[in-house]
């Protein structure tokens, strides 16, 4: 007797309802066969699965201003480190070299931004590493040098350039808030000019203003600086940080690919890709199945990079 005799037989034997529960078994049973990679995707999102950014610079950094970035950016998922260096800056690589700084913090592909806060220290002589002497050998190059503005163009452009190449999708310089010295105002004026004509010459730069407090400082009942002229209160941060919010906002959900564009790039690999919150659980544990994870992190990475140019 062939099989196929022994389910009819007993199908003709048993209840109509028992037939349609044998039957919704079979089904189940042979569903589950044809979909392995599906059992093998990520249940849920964990910690692991966040995006994650980074805030680095100075000493503000340590206080009002790089708590509410970072506050703002766990409020949107992301996973935040925060790392303020008391008179970090470009000018002085001696003291305190951002460079490596930079090099130190584990960016990858997973980063969705790195926000970096200096210049307020760097209104002064430079200092020049070992292959940016002349033959006369002087380690400082003068403020009033006309060769000081196009070094430091060059140094906060590796900086924000060498962030994109780590990986991270966006590399937010925060230029210079206003500060209540006259003299210094004056000469940040300048850095700020130099920082954002930098950032335009990166592959993921975004440059934020952040100046406009300077008529209300007079105020003594809101005060936005603290005692010494140019850290952050509280207030002050929240302000500046209302300053850079849209633009910070707008440009990290470029980074996110449409649905139109997540099922153009599941036909092109062949596999499912499901892009939640910049992530591509579902898309890599298809890969996985199917050994071609590096052929589709191309592809997605290329996806990824549509529509991130700076505004």
């Amino acid at each position: 007797m062939q099989a196929s005799d022994v389910h009819e037989s007993s199908l003709r034997r048993a209840s109509p309802s028992s037939a349609r529960r044998w039957l919704a078994t079979l089904a189940a049973i042979v569903c589950a066969g044809l979909a392995p990679a599906a059992q093998a995707a990520p249940r849920g999102h964990t910690k692991s699965d966040r995006l994650d950014a980074f805030v680095i610079g100075s000493s503000s950094v340590g206080q009002s201003l790089g708590r509410i970035i970072e506050r703002e950016l766990e409020g949107r998922g992301y996973e935040v480190r925060r790392k303020g260096v008391s008179s970090a800056g470009l000018s002085r690589p001696d003291h305190r070299d951002m460079q490596k700084l930079i090099e130190d913090l584990p960016i990858s592909h997973k980063t969705a931004a790195v926000f970096v806060y200096l210049g307020v220290n760097d209104a002064q002589a430079i200092w020049l590493r070992p292959r940016e002497r002349g033959p006369s050998g002087r380690e400082y190059l003068p403020w009033s040098d006309q060769r000081w503005s196009g070094l430091y163009t060059e140094r906060a452009r590796q900086l924000v350039e060498r962030i994109c190449q780590r990986g991270a999708r966006h590399a937010f310089l925060v230029l210079p808030v206003d500060v209540k010295r006259a003299r210094l105002q004056q000469r940040l004026e300048r850095i700020r000019k130099l920082q954002a004509r930098a950032v335009t010459g990166t592959s993921c730069g975004v440059a934020l203003v952040t100046k406009g407090d300077v008529q209300s400082f007079s105020d003594d009942e809101s005060p936005l600086r603290r005692r010494d002229g140019f850290h952050l209160t509280q207030q002050g941060a929240e302000v500046v940080w209302e300053r850079i919010r849209a633009k910070t906002v707008a440009a990290l959900r470029r980074q996110r690919p449409r649905a139109s564009s997540a099922r153009a790039a599941s036909a092109t690999a062949a596999t499912h890709v499901t892009v939640a919150s910049g992530a591509t659980e579902a898309g890599e544990a298809a890969v996985a199945t199917s050994g071609r994870r590096a052929e589709l992190d191309a592809l997605v990475a290329r996806m990824l990079g549509q529509g991130d140019e700076d505004e």
